[in-house]
């Protein structure tokens, strides 16, 4: 009996260590192969960098899309027990840029829309435009060193439903600076920026200054900035009689789009726009809207399920 529990203990202890030596030997492995998969990614991770400084055209984007429905039958606890709402949000910020030695020509789209549809009653529908907004560039320069170029740019900004009613169509022509990789900052003296409607909105010449900015911030969350400013040099009359100085007709815009990927380029988008221009709150009184301030700081937000590409 003796030396049957003698040979269970020595079988028990010598299985528990060939267990041990079995554990330690695949942590080994394990740390082993670790290594190996760091030094790929960063072999990787090289060429993916290789590959963005590659001269060449570059096009991506972030599409944007929010959707909500909500309503009630027969709840006599509101005013109207018998409605009905949805919203659909729109967004799309997209670029196409080539970068050769000698030059380079950046390309901007970026478009929100945020419409609601509501039934009050069964005979009644109403379409109402939350946010709509529509922003189109086009910079193209030629480079004296590898920061600093000589460039002209176009760019609209206006509506999608109301195109160019208001809108504003600026030329301008200068410097272009990049002080750090994904940061483009322009200085344009030589400008002009016409405004329309023609008459209830003044046109006058100006600079032009601005940044563009995009990068990933951290992983998986990607961030395009874009600022852009005039300045206007003179002011003018409208067809009201109403003398605007250089000021008033002196507005900035900064647009914003952050994409939050999940899963293979799907995520969570988020595009944030301010602006202060008086001419459009000037305008915005002149057709009858509630402007509590001359010249109010501008703002829309557009939040929904986004693709990168």
């Amino acid at each position: 009996m003796k030396k049957l529990m003698f040979l269970f203990c020595g079988l028990f202890i010598f299985a528990g260590t060939l267990s041990a030596q079995s554990i330690e030997e695949l942590k080994a492995m394990q740390a082993e192969k670790a290594g190996a998969a760091a030094a790929l990614q960063a072999e990787a991770d090289a060429l993916q960098t290789q590959i963005d400084q590659f001269p060449g055209w570059k096009i991506g984007g972030l599409g944007l899309v929010g959707f909500d429905l909500a309503g009630n039958s027969d709840w006599f606890a509101i005013d109207q027990p018998q409605s009905s709402q949805n919203s659909l949000g729109l967004g799309f910020t997209a670029f196409a840029n080539l970068d050769q030695p000698k030059y380079f020509w950046r390309n901007n789209l970026v478009i929100n829309m945020r419409q609601i549809k509501s039934k009050e009653n069964p005979d009644a529908t109403e379409v109402e435009s939350i946010t709509d907004a529509l922003e189109l560039s086009s910079l193209y320069g030629y480079k004296l060193t590898d920061k600093i170029a000589i460039s002209a740019e176009g760019r609209m900004a206006t509506t999608v439903l109301n195109f160019l009613d208001p809108g504003k169509i600026t030329a301008s022509a200068g410097l272009t600076w990049t002080p750090i990789e994904n940061l483009l900052v322009l200085v344009h003296p030589l400008g002009y920026e016409l405004n329309l409607p023609d008459g209830d909105l003044v046109s006058a010449p100006g600079a032009k200054i601005g940044a563009i900015y995009t990068r990933e911030i951290v992983p998986g969350v990607m961030w395009n900035s874009n600022l852009s400013a005039f300045l206007a040099y003179a002011g003018g009359t409208n067809d009201e009689g109403i003398e605007l100085s250089a000021g008033d007709l002196s507005n900035w815009t900064w647009i914003n789009g952050f994409g939050f990927n999940i899963w293979k380029g799907i995520g969570v988008g988020l595009n944030l726009g301010l602006r202060q221009d008086k001419q459009l709150a000037y305008l915005a009184a002149l057709n009858g809207n509630d402007v509590t301030e001359e010249n109010p700081l501008q703002f829309y937000y557009n939040l929904g399920l986004s693709y990168g590409f």
